[in-house]
């Protein structure tokens, strides 16, 4: 299936502006749904990289339920997208967990002492919950990126095998009342990847899957992405389901807008200097509020609408924020056609997964709008102003 070209017109843009085109979206959200009608898996929209609400209405109509991590999410999830919520956090806060049995079907525990913790309060709910417990079944992916790396030695997510078998020693009835096992050990990998942990993981916990009715494989993989072997996930999930006889769930995140969004700047400034062989561009974006992962990590790359790979066009520009903040710019060198005047536009691509959900207001800088484009056609969904960054200061 291929990916319609984007048709975004800058020109008609306000900036600064996230911009999420409904054709490349639902171009993604066909590629989840081919997978949850060939294989009956249960696909989840994971808020947690990207929770525009006033899309939900679109997303719905391809995908099964959503994938949260607060109570916050949750009662997003429930009062704007449906009633299947699958909720899994780190741990749970007592005094909250009446509200996240209100909003939640699923309810995945990170250990069993929180389990047991909230056993009785689940057993004491008027509705049916299906319960899960995250496994770590300490494989990695290569990462590069330590941070993201949910199956880091040190990493806080999940139970290992050991620690799992040590509570079925102490208690062999641990498992009742679970229906279900969930991991997520990915970050923007591919189908091969998930092939090869397969086994890994079957080795650790293959043994309990049976007695599951659910299997969650969390998420991480590029499945929208251009040249993803969708078939072929297809039939590793059809494959996992005959041989454990269990439900699969997916919760893509980046992959439902993957490529389906930009952020939209304008050039404020161009400053000269002659010690260094490039200008620099004062944008009316700040990439510490609002492209954080990007300063982050020396491993995701920014890309530019209409940019030349490092030294192909003759005009070089390094990009700055308009915070007071020293560090809120982006250590590359971007090289241009033609040289950027105020007024330009520059189009930061792939912007909305993981960039939106985590906007900032710091330094008070303007918030971007957040658009949607549509048959050559803006549609303003939200716009902020002074008051949404005053009511967050007190």
């Amino acid at each position: 299936m291929a990916r319609p070209r984007s048709t975004l017109d800058a020109g008609k843009i306000g900036t600064p502006a996230f911009v999420i085109e409904e054709k490349l979206l639902r171009h993604n959200l066909s590629v989840l749904k081919r997978v949850r009608d060939k294989t009956g898996a249960t696909v989840l929209h994971a808020l947690k990289a990207w929770a525009t609400w006033p899309l939900f209405p679109i997303v719905k109509k391809y995908l099964s339920g959503t994938e949260v991590s607060s109570l916050n999410e949750a009662r997003l999830g429930h009062e704007e997208f449906g009633p299947e919520v699958h909720m899994y956090a780190p741990a749970y806060k007592p005094e909250e967990f009446d509200a996240v049995l209100k909003n939640c079907s699923h309810i995945i525990f990170n250990s069993f002492g929180q389990f047991r913790q909230f056993k009785s309060n689940i057993k004491k709910s008027k509705k049916r919950i299906s319960v899960g417990l995250r496994i770590n079944p300490e494989v990695t992916a290569h990462e590069r990126h330590h941070v993201w790396n949910p199956c880091a030695p040190d990493s806080r997510l999940g139970i290992r095998v050991s620690e799992f078998e040590r509570e079925l020693k102490r208690d062999p009835r641990a498992l009742e009342g679970i229906d279900g096992l969930h991991f997520h050990i990915f970050f923007e990998r591919d189908l091969s990847d998930l092939k090869q942990a397969l086994p890994k993981i079957e080795k650790r916990f293959g043994r309990y899957f049976q007695e599951m009715k659910w299997i969650n494989f969390g998420g991480g993989q590029r499945i929208t992405d251009d040249g993803y072997d969708v078939e072929g996930l297809i039939k590793v999930i059809n494959k996992f389901k005959k041989k454990y006889g269990v439900e699969v769930h997916l919760e893509p995140g980046a992959a439902i807008v993957w490529y389906a969004g930009t952020l939209v700047a304008s050039v404020l400034d161009v400053i000269e200097r002659k010690d260094v062989p490039y200008k620099v561009a004062i944008l009316d974006i700040s990439f510490e509020a609002h492209l954080t992962d990007f300063i982050l990590s020396p491993v995701l790359e920014l890309r530019i609408r209409d940019t030349g790979r490092k030294g192909q066009f003759r005009h070089a520009y390094k990009f700055g924020g308009s915070t007071c903040l020293a560090g809120d710019k982006i250590n590359r060198i971007y090289t241009f056609k033609r040289p950027l005047k105020v007024g330009d536009k520059v189009i930061f691509e792939d912007a909305i997964q993981y960039t939106l959900v985590k906007t900032t207001m710091f330094n008070g800088v303007q918030h971007p709008s957040i658009i949607l484009w549509k048959n050559g056609k803006s549609k303003t969904l939200r716009t902020f102003s002074y008051t949404d960054f005053k009511w967050r200061m007190g």
